[in-house]
């Protein structure tokens, strides 16, 4: 069948596992399957470095990135091994490949779909997908079989994942798919020069350089040596965080120089967070994206280790938020001998959750580390006055970068009526839902659905309904949304009309920034805020939104005129969209981030401007 030209594109397929190896099933079995899907006509990668004799393109950010930018949602296959999401991927398969004992735990998301590759793991509904690993008697006896079976894949899961799609030409069968060396097409992404993080959605980044022909530069520090991390297991509302399972420098090569170029600023982040998860995207890796002919950004935790000899060429270590808590006193000590200046950065106060935040059993544990990191720290970044007041004490040089957003990324047209079916809909997200702050809203909400009915439809966005409200007919709960970008789509799709923020007046409460102000806003929502000095200090009630005392009363009555009086409710919203564009777009603010980091290295003797 001949190929349609102008077909519609598949989703692209990541295999996401270890490096190429003989000695390993897992890893030839994966190799050999990206293999055999490029092969067959579609478009595959793998995360680690392949064999050289097989077709497995490694997958570099930039490949990511355009993927994103036309639409194009990975399918990430991870082995049976792998019982977490670490890319944090919205279309998983499981590829199940260890004995069945050891699948006991798999499977068990709705939404994600299982093959395996062995008969005694396959099922009625875990269809076999046996890739064969060597080109012998067995496989030229059963490669039609095989060639099935991966087209099947194929199928079911461009399918499953992409159900709207216009029907594709199917590619021909493998002919035949025998894992021989295969020339990989010139369109084939490049390898990057060298690590760094874009504004993209990796875990790490993917993208590393290439083996260099000549040595890397003289190292201006000594290596770290080895030191032992605790052993640890993420927490629940960052499933994604890899284990710190050892301090091993690995040797990045330095990226061969071409035509003289001014030397850009190099930031070393230590952060077990995905770098596409909010926190880290609103931080540092946006912000820095619009200062990137200055400064780069390297991800200095790789597979759960930490990369020693990426402070080779730092200019600036990065401690994030409550990374230094999971480490020893020392391991903090080791880093801090290094002659690099260091940078604790957060915008909350992770060393003092409250008891019904989702987080704080684990933050218990990350205090010491973190008041470790805040006092030996150059200088201490955070988002708020109320935040850096409560670290001066450890620390006199907080700096206070409040946090903007991308304006352009978030924007939603503030809708200019109700809808034809008059049914309005409000939001809550995030610590929004936290028990202590959701009682707030609890009681009125309970009359609102009482007396309006179906004309309302309520979201729950977070890590679990509230109590009470599980099944409500009127009602959605999301899970919390990871990835950032995913997030801001999700955000302006909800067509929320009302977004409701309540916040218990708590020091933790007091530290937070007034970031769900600024994408709501942007998003075209109108928004009610308790009255508290996170959101007051830059809410003009009645005007950009709604400040409320926390009395039911005082909610349910906002909530209603919001509901009976559209023009109020687009009044707000749209002066609300106005005043972040005018005042918080990171694109007019960054400059203040080049220059709060850019003092560091100036007062350290290490660049000038």
């Amino acid at each position: 069948m001949k190929q349609n030209l102008f077909a519609r594109l598949g989703l692209p397929y990541y295999l996401h596992g270890p490096a190429y190896a003989e000695n390993t099933d897992e890893a030839r079995a994966l190799h050999h399957l990206c293999h055999a899907l490029n092969l067959a006509g579609e478009e595959a990668y793998v995360t680690e470095e392949g064999d050289g004799a097989l077709y497995t393109p490694r997958l570099t950010q930039e490949r990511i990135e355009a993927h994103l930018r036309a639409g194009r949602k990975p399918i990430v296959i991870y082995p049976g091994s792998i019982d977490d999401n670490p890319l944090g991927a919205n279309q998983v398969v499981r590829y199940l490949l260890a004995p069945a004992g050891m699948q006991t735990a798999l499977g068990t998301a709705p939404d994600e779909m299982l093959v395996a590759w062995r008969t005694g793991l396959a099922t009625a509904d875990v269809p076999l997908l046996a890739t064969p690993l060597a080109d012998d008697a067995a496989y030229a006896a059963g490669q039609e079989e095989f060639s099935r079976q991966l087209q099947a894949f194929i199928e079911t899961s461009q399918h499953r994942f992409q159900p709207a799609a216009a029907v594709r030409v199917a590619a021909p069968p493998i002919q035949p798919a025998r894992f021989t060396p295969s020339k990989a097409p010139t369109s084939q992404a490049p390898r990057s020069a060298g690590p760094r993080i874009v504004s993209g959605r990796l875990v790490r980044p993917l993208d590393r350089p290439a083996k260099p022909s000549r040595p890397p530069a003289p190292a201006r520090t000594a290596p770290l040596a080895p030191v032992p991390l605790p052993s640890w297991s993420a927490p629940a509302t960052t499933p994604q965080a890899p284990q710190l399972q050892g301090f091993q420098a690995i040797p990045i090569p330095t990226a061969q120089r071409h035509a003289p170029a001014k030397r850009k600023k190099r930031i070393v982040v230590y952060s077990v967070e995905s770098t596409w998860s909010p926190c880290p995207q609103i931080r540092l890796i946006r912000p820095f994206a619009h200062l990137q002919d200055e400064w780069e950004l390297v991800w200095g935790i790789r597979d759960g280790q930490l990369q020693g000899d990426y402070l080779n060429n730092a200019d600036l270590i990065v401690l994030h938020r409550f990374t230094p808590g999971l480490m020893s006193i020392a391991t903090l000590q080791t880093i801090f001998a290094s002659r690099v200046p260091i940078v604790y950065e957060s915008d909350d106060l992770l060393n003092d959750i409250p008891h019904d935040h989702p987080e704080a059993q684990q933050g218990a544990s990350w205090k010491e580390g973190i008041e470790y990191a805040v006092k030996h720290a150059k200088a201490v970044v955070v988002s708020t006055e109320f935040l850096a007041s409560k670290y001066r004490d450890l620390n006199p040089a907080v700096y206070v970068l409040p946090n903007y957003i991308d304006y352009d990324l978030f924007y939603r047209p503030v809708p200019q009526s109700t809808a034809t079916d008059g049914k309005i809909n409000i939001g809550l997200l995030g610590s929004s839902i936290q028990p202590s702050n959701f009682a707030l809203v609890d009681n009125a909400l309970r009359a609102l659905v009482a007396r309006y009915g179906n004309r309302l439809h309520i979201d729950f966005v977070g890590w679990e309904c509230p109590k009470g409200w599980e099944d409500h007919p009127l009602t959605t709960f999301h899970s919390f949304v990871h990835q950032y970008v995913d997030y801001i789509a999700q955000l302006r799709q909800w067509n929320w009309d009302i977004a409701l923020i309540p916040l218990a007046s708590d020091e933790y409460n007091q530290c937070k920034s007034y970031i769900k102000w600024l994408d709501y806003s942007a998003a075209g929502i109108a928004c009610v805020f308790s009255d508290v000095s996170v959101y007051n200090e830059v809410v003009t009630h009645d005007s950009t939104g709604l400040l409320m005392p926390n009395s039911t009363q005082a909610w349910l009555e906002a909530v209603t005129l919001l509901i009976e009086s559209p023009e109020k409710r687009h009044a707000l919203a749209e002066a609300g969209q106005q005043a972040v564009k005018a005042d918080f777009d990171l694109a007019d603010k960054a400059a203040l981030y080049h220059s709060t980091y850019q003092m560091q290295l100036s007062n350290h003797g290490q660049v000038s401007s």
